[in-house]
C-alpha cells in the first residue's frame, strides 16, 4: 500500500505544472461566471428600497431564480461537483494542509478558494429559501387569525433576515474573488518556470488584461525581469512541439518589446527559413 501511495504522489508531482496551470484557467472561468452572477444580483437590488427589501418583491422573483440557477451550476452537488467545488479539491491536492515545503502563499490560496466554496454554499441555501418561501411570506397581506404560532414566530422578520444575509454573502464572495485574483497575480514570479502557465497567459491574454487590468508585457516583466524573455519562453515551448507559426509569433513579439534580444532575432530568422523551406505551417491555429 505504501508503494502504491508513493507512485501516486510521484505521478502528481510530475504533472504538477499542469495542475497549477489548471488552477489559473479554472479560476479565470469562474471569475467570468461570478461576474454574470453578480450582475443578476444587482438587477434585483436597488439602494432606494434599502439593503435587502428589493430581494423580497414579487417582480424580482425571476432574478432570484436566475441567481439560484447560476449558483447551482457553479457549486454543483456531491454527485456532480461544479467548478467551485472542483477548484477547491484541486487546490487541496496541490497545496495540502501540512504538506512539505508549503509556503504562506500556498496556505492563503487554499484558504481563499475554500472560503469561496463555503460562502457560495451558504449563499445557495439562502437564495433557495428566498425562492421557496421569501416572497409568499413577505408579501402575503391577507388577514390571518391570531394564533399562538403567529405570536411566537415572526415569519416576515425571519425571511427578511435571510435576505440581509444574501446581500452580505454576495458582497463577501465579491471580496474573496478579488483577493484570490490578487493572490494568483502575486504568485506568478515564482511560477516563471511553469511553461504551461506561461503559454496559458499568452493564449488568454485578453483575460489577463481584463481581470488584472495589466498588459501581458507588464506581467512578464514581473515574472522574468525582461518581458521579451516571457515571449521567448513561450516561443521555445511552441517550437519544441513543432508549432512553428505560433513560435514565430512569440519570438516576433519578443523583438517588438526588446529589439536587442539576440535569441529572439536568431529564432525569427531560423523559423522563417524553416517555414519557407518546408512550405508547411505547422502549429497553425
Amino acid at each position: 500500500m505504501v508503494h502504491l501511495s508513493r507512485q501516486r504522489v510521484t505521478w502528481f508531482d510530475r504533472h504538477r505544472d499542469f495542475f497549477v496551470r489548471q488552477v489559473f484557467a479554472d479560476f479565470f472561468n469562474l471569475m467570468y461566471s461570478f461576474q454574470e452572477l453578480y450582475h443578476s444580483y444587482c438587477t434585483c437590488r436597488t439602494t432606494r428600497r434599502g439593503e435587502a427589501c428589493c430581494l423580497l418583491i414579487r417582480s424580482e422573483e425571476q432574478a432570484q431564480c436566475s441567481i439560484w440557477d447560476q449558483l447551482s451550476v457553479m457549486v454543483g452537488t456531491e454527485i456532480e461537483k461544479g467548478p467551485i467545488w472542483l477548484l477547491k479539491d484541486l487546490c487541496q491536492q496541490i497545496w495540502p494542509e501540512g504538506g512539505q515545503g508549503r509556503k504562506i502563499e500556498d496556505s492563503l490560496m487554499d484558504w481563499l478558494v475554500g472560503s469561496i466554496f463555503h460562502e457560495a454554499m451558504k449563499l445557495k441555501e439562502d437564495v433557495h429559501i428566498l425562492n421557496s418561501y421569501g416572497s409568499a411570506s413577505f408579501w402575503n397581506s391577507a388577514p390571518e387569525p391570531i394564533s399562538r404560532l403567529t405570536r411566537i414566530i415572526d415569519r416576515k422578520g425571519l425571511i427578511q433576515r435571510v435576505a440581509v444575509d444574501v446581500v452580505r454573502q454576495m458582497e463577501q464572495l465579491a471580496m474573496l474573488f478579488g483577493q484570490t485574483s490578487n493572490m494568483l497575480r502575486t504568485m506568478l514570479p515564482v511560477l516563471a518556470d511553469n511553461i504551461l502557465l506561461v503559454r496559458f497567459l499568452v493564449e488568454r491574454e485578453d483575460l489577463v488584461e481584463h481581470l488584472w487590468s495589466e498588459e501581458l508585457t507588464s506581467v512578464f516583466q514581473d515574472m522574468f525581469g525582461r518581458p521579451s524573455q516571457g515571449f521567448c519562453a513561450a516561443g521555445k515551448s511552441y517550437m519544441s512541439g513543432q508549432w512553428y507559426t505560433r513560435a514565430l509569433v512569440m519570438y516576433r513579439r519578443a523583438l517588438e518589446v526588446d529589439n536587442s534580444n539576440t535569441e529572439a532575432a536568431t529564432k525569427v530568422e531560423e523559423l522563417q527559413q524553416l517555414i519557407q523551406k518546408t512550405g508547411s505551417y505547422f502549429g497553425a491555429a
